[in-house]
């Protein structure tokens, strides 16, 4: 986002809170060949409805998103109909609220897909982790500090997790991004930031400190 605003810094508001799940669709191995299309229990093709579906609906929220990242069919072959796939699913969004709320509906689709196709399928949480909302004095403190130096403030939240979401159960927290080259890319080797921008960002560490420091003075 800041790279295409051609913004080098960011005011983090919220760490997304996120929840992820390990699932398993189950349907009935058969011939690619001999099994008509209307009597399938594919259980890949179910997985990637459900996969259109968290697309659509987290799109809805804006700010919301969902991945199913890992989809494998076990033993599969390019003649058999699958009778099995793995899946994992990631639903991240600012507010607990919004991300109970994304669960909840995804998780009722899964639902109703499994039963429209007669399939099974299975669906165990393994991550829950609370949204981290900045605390406002400290978000104000960059916020004054991205001011100062110059460059506008945009406040945005961030979709990855981070250190601050553990330290934010016994301190406060808050954070500031800076611009990634490549569209921003990460988990990539072609992620990469300009010695300017991080220049900007000691800069604005730097004026934060100021402030805290004169705060402390009697």
């Amino acid at each position: 986002m800041l790279n295409e605003l051609d913004l080098p810094l960011g005011v983090v508001t919220s760490i997304n809170g996120s929840v992820r799940f390990i699932g398993e669709m189950i349907g009935t191995a058969s011939h690619a060949g001999t099994t008509p299309m209307d009597r399938r229990r594919d259980a890949a093709v179910a997985v990637a409805e459900l996969a259109l579906y968290v697309e659509e609906r987290a799109a809805q929220d804006g700010d919301s998103v969902g991945t199913i990242g890992q989809l494998q069919v076990p033993a599969g072959s390019i003649n058999v109909v699958p009778g099995r796939c793995l899946f994992s699913l990631d639903l991240r969004a600012p507010t607990d609220t919004q991300r109970d709320a994304l669960v909840r509906d995804v998780l009722d689709t899964l639902a109703r897909i499994a039963q429209r196709r007669g399939l099974r399928y299975t669906i165990e949480e393994s991550m829950r982790a609370a949204a981290a909302p900045s605390t406002p004095a400290l978000q104000h403190h960059w916020e004054r500090a991205v001011d100062a130096l110059g460059v506008p403030v945009f406040r945005m939240p961030s979709g990855a997790g981070h250190d601050a979401m553990k330290l934010h159960e016994i301190m406060p927290q808050a954070m500031l991004f800076v611009r990634g080259l490549n569209s921003g890319i990460s988990h990539n080797p072609l992620e990469s930031t300009t010695n300017n921008d991080m220049q900007l960002a000691v800069d604005a560490f730097t004026q934060v400190l100021r402030q805290l420091a004169e705060e402390q003075q009697p």
